[in-house]
C-alpha cells in the first residue's frame, strides 16, 4: 500500500477468556459508539503493522504484536479502506486516552448489543456466523 493515510486499522484484542477489548468513544461526533482500538494509518508508520502497534499503544497503553489481517473492507469513516488485525498482547491493564470514556471485554454476541460503528458491527456479525475465525 503506497499511501497509508487513506487506510485504517482495527485491532482485535482477545483475552484468555475469549472476550474482545472494546472502547467507548468520548469524542462528540461519535460519542457512545463502541469499537476495538482503531485509527488511521500514517505514512510515517511505514507499515500497517506499525500503525496497529501505535494506535493500540496510544488508545490503551497496551503493547501488541500484530498477528494477521483477518478482513479488509471499505471504511465507514474518514479513510477509504480498513483492515481488521488479530493481535496478541502480553498484558490486560488498559489505560485510556482522552478519545475513550471507558472500556470493556465482551464476547462477540455481547458486543453486538453495544452501539457499534457499522463496519465493526458487520465484522462481529460475521464472527458470530462463523464466517470469520479469530483463533
Amino acid at each position: 500500500m503506497n499511501d497509508l493515510s487513506t487506510h485504517g486499522i482495527v485491532a482485535i484484542v482477545k483475552n484468555s477468556e475469549g472476550k474482545f477489548l472494546f472502547l467507548e468513544d468520548a469524542r462528540e461526533q461519535m460519542k457512545g459508539h463502541w469499537a476495538p482500538p482503531h485509527g488511521r494509518c500514517e505514512n510515517s508508520d511505514i507499515t500497517e503493522e506499525n500503525s496497529v502497534k501505535r494506535e493500540v499503544k496510544e488508545e490503551t497503553g497496551l503493547d501488541v504484536k500484530p498477528l494477521r489481517v483477518v478482513l479488509t473492507q471499505p471504511a465507514d469513516t474518514k479513510v477509504k479502506t480498513v483492515s481488521f488485525w488479530l493481535v496478541e498482547t502480553r498484558g490486560h491493564t488498559v489505560t485510556l486516552d482522552e478519545e475513550s470514556s471507558r472500556f470493556g471485554w465482551y464476547n462477540a454476541e455481547e458486543a453486538l448489543q453495544l452501539l457499534l460503528y457499522p463496519g465493526t458491527k458487520l465484522f462481529f456479525e460475521k464472527v458470530v456466523r462463523s464466517e470469520i475465525t479469530l483463533d
